[in-house]
This record gives structure tokens, sequence and C-alpha cells, in this order.
């Protein structure tokens, strides 16, 4: 029995040591691969949860009260979180339930503060929460209701007087139905869309529900943001696979004026809507790629730099803790 014992030991130990070599490799490989992304980026913030259950998805910043907002799914089933970021990186997070009190487990994806609501992306449409009560520090916090999108959405944004919110496409696992693939005048096929919504605060839950336009994007976008300069850049990442940052210059789009949208959401209900503007965004306007760690999530542009989270350092993954993923980067756009 003893030596069985050693043996078994003997073997954990070959074990143990074959994964920190791994991981050790692992973290090698990352900086080489990617020196170029650290060398003009720098580690600004804990990303929070990382040593829960907390899968780290939507991100926002809300400068009136100079706080970051992040969101995600919990890998145990448990209620989704929205963490409040304080400027010194500390933060405590607000459970979020349905309208009727029970858990709300929702994917996630995106997050964005307008007024006194907060908008999450749920499964047709964007989820609504009252930001008060998530900046008070509460324990849970209640939904108030959806503005459809007519999308499934996986991430949201706030630019100007709009709320545009974006599906992902990956084959097989995550595909969008016909209405949003399309061929763009350069011959890209675009294979995912972002709906375009005006904010209105006479409108029940601060959006008008009638979209105003409609953009063509490249597949996995899993974020975006706008500079200062008018540039939209896309987030795109799956699994491992390294993540990109596509730039866009805006000043010369190729645009339809009155395209019609017109399809089926997920639960099957048709619609239409006419007069929509059509824009898209096609490699004949990407500037630049920027490549970057695995599993890059929402993006937030602020002073010049672009803000990335990732979630490969949540205990879903693990592999983020020994990289980067441990860490909130400021990408520098303006080198």
């Amino acid at each position: 029995m003893k030596k069985i014992l050693i043996l078994i030991s003997k073997i954990l130990g070959i074990v143990v040591a074959v994964v920190i070599v791994a991981l050790l490799g692992f973290k090698a490989f990352d900086g080489i691969k990617h020196a170029s992304f650290y060398k003009n980026a720098d580690p600004v913030f804990k990303t929070p949860g990382i040593k829960d259950n907390f899968v780290q998805q939507g991100f926002d910043y809300v400068e009136q009260d100079e706080v970051f907002l992040v969101t995600g799914y919990m890998s145990d089933t448990t209620c989704s979180r929205v963490y409040v970021m304080q400027a010194d990186g500390s933060s405590s997070f607000v459970n979020l339930n349905k309208a009727d009190g029970s858990d709300y487990t929702g994917h996630t994806g995106g997050i964005v503060r307008h007024g006194e609501y907060v908008y999450i992306t749920g499964g047709d449409g964007l989820d609504v929460f009252p930001y008060a009560d998530i900046i008070a520090g509460k324990d849970s916090v209640q939904m108030l209701g959806q503005v459809k999108t007519y999308i499934d959405p996986a991430h949201c944004y706030i630019f100007g007087d709009y709320i545009l919110t974006g599906s992902f496409f990956i084959e097989e696992d995550y595909e969008t139905p016909a209405h949003e693939r399309m061929t763009t005048p350069c011959g890209d096929e675009n294979t995912s869309i972002i709906t375009a919504f005006k904010l209105d605060d006479s409108q029940p839950l601060g959006v008008d529900p009638v979209p105003k336009a409609v953009i063509s994007t490249r597949r996995c976008v899993q974020g975006m943001c706008v500079t200062d300069d008018n540039k939209v850049v896309l987030s795109t990442s799956y699994g491992l696979s390294t993540s990109q940052l596509f730039v866009y210059d805006t000043s010369d789009l190729p645009t339809v004026d009155n395209y019609t949208f017109a399809g089926a959401t997920e639960k099957g209900e048709a619609f239409s809507f006419e007069n929509i503007k059509l824009l898209y965004l096609e490699s004949d306007d990407c500037e630049q790629v920027i490549k970057a760690p695995p599993m890059a999530e929402e993006l937030v542009y602020l002073n010049g730099k672009i803000y990335i989270m990732n979630e490969s350092a949540s205990n879903k993954y693990i592999f983020g803790k020994i990289t980067t993923g441990r860490k909130i980067y400021a990408y520098s756009y303006r080198k």
C-alpha cells in the first residue's frame, strides 16, 4: 500500500510539474506573440471578480460619477452581476434580478448607462435596470423592462444621441439569421449587424422603439467604441485565438438611405421597418488591425486610450490569471 501511495504521489508531482511548465510556456508565448500590444498598453486596474465564478463580459464608463461598470454572468448559474469600479480600482458588485425578483442569469454580453437607466444585452433586446440602485451599492437590483433590438444582442455602445447594439456570429455555434448577412460593396461577406436607436427620455425606458439605422459588420464582434476622431473600433475574439481590434475610417462609408430592415426575432415575431439607413463597415475602410491577447470583450474609449477587458482570468478559463487577463489594459490609440 505504501508503494502505491508513493507511486501516486510521484505521478501527481509529474502532472503538476507539466502543468506549471505548460502555463509558464504559454505566458512566454503570449508575451512574444502580443509584444506590440503590450508595448503600447498599460495595466490600469485589476479585473473584477477573478477570484469567484464571475465571467467578465460588458464594460462601460460613466463620466458623471467617474466609475466603470463591468457586467458578467456566473459560471455556477447564480445571479449575473454588475461590478462598480472606482477611480482607485476598488470595486463592489450588485446582483441582478428579474422584474419578479427571481435570479437574472443572462449572459450580459454588453452594458451601457444613459440617464436613469442601465441597459444590458438580453435575449431579444436590451434589459433595463435602474442606475440609481446600482450606483448606490444595493445588494440587488430588479429589471424594469426590455427594449427590443430585433437582433440577438451581444454588445452595446452609446454614441452621441444613439444607442447601438450588435449581434455576434461564429460558424455553427452562433449563427445569425439570413437577413443579417450581407455582401458589402467591396465584396466582404459580413455576417452580423448593429442596430441603432435614438435615445429619447420622453419614451418608455428612454429609447425610441423604431430603429434609425443598421450597420453591417464582420464576424466575432464582442464590443465596439468610437474614438475622438470618429474612427469605429470593433473588438473581435473567440476562444484562445488572438483578439483583433479593427479600426475603421467612417468619413466615407458605403451607405444606402432607403433600406428595408425586415426579418423575424428569435421568438418568431416578424418585423419590417422601411427607409432605414444602412451603412457598411468593410475592409476598404479598415485603417488598422490591432492584435491583442485572447478573449477581449467590450471596449471603453477614454482620453485617447482604448480600455480592454478580457474574460480569460475568470475561473471558467483560468489561463488569464498567469498572463494578462487579471488586468484591464489601456491601449494608447494615439502613439
